[in-house]
C-alpha cells in the first residue's frame, strides 16, 4: 500500500512508520521537520510543510491509498484552549477531500467521559484526564467529534496510556462496552495500527487497545 502519515516524528508516529516500511508499504511521511523523522529508507518520501499548508498536504495524499494520522499523548498547558490536533485533522479532512480519499486510520488518546461510555476504566481515566491533563482532553475530545462529523470512513485506535513497556504477550483491541485495561506499549499500538490498516478494519469504529498482559 502507498500511506500518507502525518505526525510521523512522534513516539508513536515513528513507531507506525517502522511497521508500515516492514510491512512492505511505501510511505509519505508529511512533516514540518524532516530531521525529526530519523526516515533513511527507499520505501518512503518525506514531504515537507505545515499544517496549514493545503497544497503541500495535498502531495502527500494524492498518491495514497489511504491517510494515517497518529496522535501523540501530549499534556500541555493546563490554561492552553488550542486544539492543534483537531484543527491539523481537519486539514488534514480538507486534504483528502480534495484529492477525492475517503480511507483513514488515526491513533489518538481517548477521552471516555461521556455518557455513552459503558467501561468504568475508560470513564476513571476521561475523568483524570479532564482534571490534570486539560489541554489533552480538550484537543482529543474535540478531535473525537471532528472525526464522527468527517463523513470519511475512519477507524480510530484510542489508546489510554501508551507508555508501558513491551510485552510479547501482543494487544487486545476491545469496542465499547468490553472489559479494558489500563495501558498499552507504544510498540504493540503501533502493532496494532498497521494490522488494522492491512487488514482494512474496524471502518466507523473507535476500538481501544490495549496490552494483553499488563507487565
Amino acid at each position: 500500500m502507498k500511506i500518507a502519515l502525518f505526525w510521523p516524528c512522534g513516539q508513536i508516529g515513528r513507531a507506525v512508520l517502522q511497521k508500515l516500511i516492514a510491512g512492505g508499504d511505501y510511505v509519505y511521511l508529511y512533516t514540518d521537520d524532516a530531521d525529526g523523522c530519523k526516515a533513511d529508507c527507499t520505501a518512503c518520501e518525506v514531504v515537507c510543510g505545515r499544517m496549514d499548508d493545503p497544497e503541500a498536504m495535498q502531495r502527500a495524499v494524492r498518491a495514497a491509498d489511504a491517510v494515517v494520522c497518529c496522535v501523540d499523548a501530549v499534556l500541555g498547558r493546563r490554561k492552553d484552549r488550542t486544539t492543534p490536533h483537531s484543527d491539523g485533522l481537519s486539514a488534514v479532512f480538507a486534504a483528502m477531500r480534495a484529492c477525492g480519499k475517503s480511507r483513514i486510520f488515526i491513533a489518538a488518546p481517548a477521552c471516555g467521559e461521556g455518557p455513552s461510555e459503558r467501561s468504568g476504566m475508560l470513564r476513571l481515566f476521561g475523568r483524570l484526564f479532564h482534571s490534570f491533563a486539560p489541554h489533552m482532553y480538550r484537543d482529543a475530545d474535540a478531535l473525537l467529534e471532528a472525526v464522527r462529523g468527517s463523513g470519511l470512513r475512519y477507524t480510530v485506535i484510542r489508546y489510554l496510556n501508551p507508555f508501558l513497556k513491551h510485552s510479547r504477550g501482543g494487544y487486545v483491541l476491545a469496542e465499547e462496552g468490553e472489559k479494558i485495561k489500563a495501558g498499552v506499549s507504544t510498540e504493540n499500538l503501533a502493532s496494532c495500527l498497521a494490522d488494522v490498516i492491512h487488514s482494512d478494519g474496524y471502518a466507523g469504529r473507535m476500538p481501544i487497545v490495549y496490552n494483553r498482559r499488563q507487565d
